[in-house]
Parts: structure tokens; sequence; C-alpha cells
């Protein structure tokens, strides 16, 4: 007889296929392989839970899958980490933000990028002209860092790309612990911006400060990095940071500043994001909540969908990246755009010798 090595991915294979055939629908999109051989060695509170999010994947007839991710077996609050804003707080930055213009840094910056993106098309993915840096893994529940970081990144590599490396990687820690924008235990994204606009301030690199998953203390002095900002401002027109901006209103600011940092509602099946199309409960306009902080890089408006960079590892959604209806869980909500500097190079020009004269 025999022996079928590893065969138990294969009969998690035929049980997934089972369980949809029987559920008379059809599998709509295979899930990875990688997630299939993940399944076999997760813990059983795991795969039960999966059979009960496949469930209702089926009954709703979704069009995504779920699988054994990196950050399944980790509590929403531990992956998490955007806080509420204050009515007060609303106010405030509607009014400083609503009547200001681009500073006139900023407005020579935009003048000089090449068109590549525009609104009107169906689609766009900010990857292609490298204007996204890898994804990242946050250690606590301060999302909103490395989300107004991944945005920063995302403008510095376009701001800069033809004058310095590509390999940007500024420090969520050092946001952490230096800008006021929160805690582990949550935050705002663009209060990160904010603070590093009207104060002049800059990041830290990454490799001298890494996540270390707590509050931490800020360190003395100035970074020796050029990571600092010359503008950012709220994506949606009336200036309101609560809300959730328009699906025409993200495409243009995506287009015309880089990628965008923002918010969405996060529930378990979203934790177990494995590739598809996602979408689970319609966006509510009129009173929205969200409780995470991610980046949104593109979009497919065939897909009707968001391309969004998570900071949950690569061993989450699409290697780090999710698909996510226009009107699913509140996305875009607190949508907000940054603009990083501008390199100054110097041109040392070069010494001239003189002729020596003859004795």
């Amino acid at each position: 007889m025999r022996i079928i090595k590893n065969a138990r991915p294969l009969l998690l294979i035929a049980a997934m296929a089972s369980f949809y055939l029987a559920s008379a629908q059809p599998i709509i999109i295979n899930l990875p392989q990688k997630y299939v051989l993940r399944e076999a060695n997760a813990p059983q509170v795991v795969k039960t839970s999966l059979v009960s999010q496949r469930a209702i994947i089926v009954q709703n007839k979704l069009q995504f899958n779920v699988g054994f991710t990196g950050v399944s077996t980790k509590t929403l609050a531990q992956i998490t980490g955007e806080t509420e804003t204050a009515p007060a707080e609303i106010t405030r930055i509607k009014a400083k933000v609503i009547s200001r213009q681009l500073t006139p840094a900023a407005a020579e910056i935009i003048k000089t990028w090449t068109v590549v993106c525009i609104a009107s098309k169906k689609t766009y993915d900010a990857r292609n002209q490298n204007d996204v840096t890898p994804v990242r893994n946050q250690q606590c529940g301060n999302c909103w860092s490395y989300s107004a970081l991944g945005a920063y990144e995302g403008s510095y590599l376009k701001v800069n790309s033809s004058i310095t490396p590509t390999n940007v990687n500024a420090s969520e820690q050092y946001a952490v612990s230096c800008s006021g924008g929160g805690s582990c235990g949550g935050g705002l994204a663009y209060k990160v911006f904010e603070w590093m606009v009207d104060n002049n301030k800059n990041l830290e690199k990454d490799a001298t400060l890494p996540d270390g998953g707590t509050n931490g203390s800020c360190p003395g002095g100035t970074p020796s990095s050029s990571y600092y900002a010359t503008d950012w401002g709220v994506v949606d027109p009336s200036g309101d940071i609560s809300k959730i901006a328009s699906v025409a209103s993200i495409k243009e600011a995506l287009c015309k500043y880089g990628p965008i940092a923002a918010s969405v509602n996060v529930t378990g099946l979203f934790q177990n994001y494995a590739n598809g199309v996602f979408f689970e409960t319609a966006s509510n306009y009129a009173n929205p909540a969200s409780n995470h902080a991610i980046v949104i890089v593109g979009w497919d408006d065939d897909k009707g969908a968001w391309l969004i960079k998570n900071s949950w590892g690569t061993d989450w959604g699409m290697d780090g990246y999710m698909w996510i209806k226009y009107n699913s869980n509140n996305i875009g909500r607190r949508a907000a755009w940054v603009i990083a500097k501008k390199l100054i190079v110097k041109v040392i020009a070069p010494v001239k010798t003189l002729p020596m004269k003859a004795n």
C-alpha cells in the first residue's frame, strides 16, 4: 500500500470542498496553499472559529476566504488600536484645515510630480509606482502609528525617489513615544502628521528604534534622519476627520498626494481574511465607528474595492494586503494625507586647478 506523505493538507482541502458543496454553493475562490498548510496545524479553537466563519461566508454568498493567519490567535485589542475622536477635537481639526491652503513647499512638490494616477481610471496600484514600502508587523495596539508612517513613507518615496534609495523605514516606536498621537493602547494617525508639520519634527529610523511593543520614553535630541513632513490634511472636503470620505475624494487624494492613512472597523472575519474581496457590513456613513488604522494604496472599480496595506505581517491576507469593498466596514473613515519634505541635494562644484607658472 502506497502511503501519501503530508496527507493532512489534502484531507483539509477535501473537507473544505465537501463543506461548500454540501451548502449548495460553489467555491468562489481557492484558498492559497500557504493557508491550507497553516490550518493543518492550527489550534482547535481557531479551526472551530474558521468553520463558523466559512458558514457565514457561504450563507451570505461572500467573495472572500478566511484562514489561519498570523494574527488569528491574538485578541482584537492586540492587533488594532484606534481611539475615538472627541467632538471638541473634531471641531478643532475642521477649523484648522478647512480654509488652509497648501504650504508653498508642498505646492511646489506637487507641481513637479509626473502624472501617473488618474482618479477617473478604473484601477490604480501605488505599488506599481514603487510608492509603497514593505508590510510591517505591529507589536501592540499601535496600528495608528503604522498607518501614519505607511502613508508618510509612501509620500517620501514619491517625493524623493529620484535622489535617494528606496529603503525608507521610519520608526513607529518613535511615533508612539514622541508624537503624542497615542500609545500601545490606541491613538490617531493624523496626530502624527500634525505633530511633524506644526513642530518641524522628524522621525527616527526604525533600525535605530524598532517597535518594542511598549510605550517607551522619547529619546532626547533630534534624529539624524531626513524624515520630515511639509504638509498634511483631511481627505473629506468638509475637514471633518470623523467622517467616511467619499470614494471620489479618496481617489483624488491618492493620486494627488500618495498613499492615504485611513480607518476601518475590524472584526473576527477581517482578522482571519486570507484572500478575495472582503465585505461584511455596509458602511454607516451617518454614524461611523472604527477601531483600526490602515493605508489605502489603490483601487479596482471592477471589484468595487480599495486595496489596503495592513500592519499584521505577510501571513495575513494577500501577503499583508486586502481588497475591501468601497462600502464595507466604514473603510475610508479618518482619511488623511501627508507630504514628505523634499531633500535638498547640495551640488559641490569641482575645484579648478590653475596651471603652474614656469619659473
